[in-house]
């Protein structure tokens, strides 16, 4: 728990947060009378997450928290850095593609009732309608490419291989604060046309906010889950092992993305007809990675750390 979120509930391993901003939302849509439509909103929050925190333990990682925001949430994966990056993009993707499947279901369900006679207008029903409009509009809003949003994690775990997680989280965040601020815009200029623009108007800061924080945090949080891998082998008092064999001309993205979930790697090198150069740990090859240094040899990592 940081300063802005606290912790509500513990499922299993997973610690679920709400941030102060989702709790503001909460009593402001309580207090003017919206009880129900907030049981919509939360209900429509959860399935999102549900995908993530599903997807997540079928692609071998584990939720350790859940924070919630007004339009999502962001979830902290153990061993995250372990998914190869369609993998990592999936899970990203689980969340959005839960939102548009229930709005997919909710409209399909809305016109049956019209063409059977049953509905005379949208609004006869209007926690229906609302359904397919806030999970609609979970879709779309995290879809947008930028961190705090799914959509910028999607990009980040493609261009993470690239120009290292740091860096990647870097953009991702830059393009997070342009975003909101040009959402933040839309939405006050559209209140003072008149248009009822509310949900861009609070959207914007809240992507900004998110980015910002997202910013602060990308390299202490990698940085920690290195170093979190030693207080689980003491807690646990064992983790197993696994050796793979790579050719000594193998970038460091290549090589991430053969490392499994649940395994510390040691890496063996090997140069022409197969010999062993030596032997790079898994610890030097993430350090490495999320340094930026995606398009080194595996030769070079091993020479580095082994001057003649």
């Amino acid at each position: 728990m940081d300063a802005v979120s606290i912790q509500v509930a513990r499922l299993g391993n997973t610690r679920v947060c709400f941030h102060i901003t989702f709790l503001l939302a909460a009593v402001i849509l309580v207090f003017a009378g919206y009880g129900l439509h907030f049981l919509v909103y939360v209900g429509s929050l959860a399935f999102h997450e549900l995908g993530h925190i599903f997807a997540a333990a079928l692609m071998g990682a584990e939720v350790t928290q859940v924070e919630v925001w007004p339009f999502g949430a962001t979830a902290k994966l153990e061993r995250s850095w372990q998914l190869t990056p369609h993998a990592d993009g999936m899970v990203a993707f689980a969340g959005p593609f839960n939102s548009g499947l229930l709005a997919s279901v909710a409209s399909a369900l809305q016109r049956g009732l019209i063409q059977s006679g049953n509905l005379v207008t949208q609004s006869t029903y209007p926690l229906l309608d609302l359904l397919v409009k806030v999970n609609l509009g979970f879709f779309l809003i995290n879809m947008i490419p930028c961190l705090p949003l799914d959509g910028g994690r999607v990009v980040r775990s493609r261009l993470a291989l690239k120009v290292g997680y740091v860096e990647a989280s870097r953009k991702m965040t830059t393009w997070g604060l342009a975003a909101g601020s040009i959402i933040t815009v839309l939405g006050f200029v559209g209140l003072a046309a008149g248009r009822s623009w509310y949900v861009l108007a609070v959207a914007g800061p809240i992507i900004i906010w998110g980015a910002a924080n997202e910013r602060d945090s990308a390299a202490q949080e990698k940085i920690m889950e290195i170093l979190n891998r030693s207080e689980r082998l003491r807690q646990r008092r064992a983790i197993p092992v696994a050796e793979i064999m790579v050719p000594h001309d193998a970038t460091v993205a290549e090589v991430v993305t053969k490392l499994m979930p649940s395994r510390y790697h040691i890496i063996l090198v090997a140069g022409r007809n197969m010999k062993v150069l030596g032997r790079v740990t898994e610890t030097k090859l993430l350090e490495t990675f999320y340094g930026g240094g995606t398009h080194l040899r595996m030769r070079d990592i091993w020479e580095r750390n082994h001057p003649e």
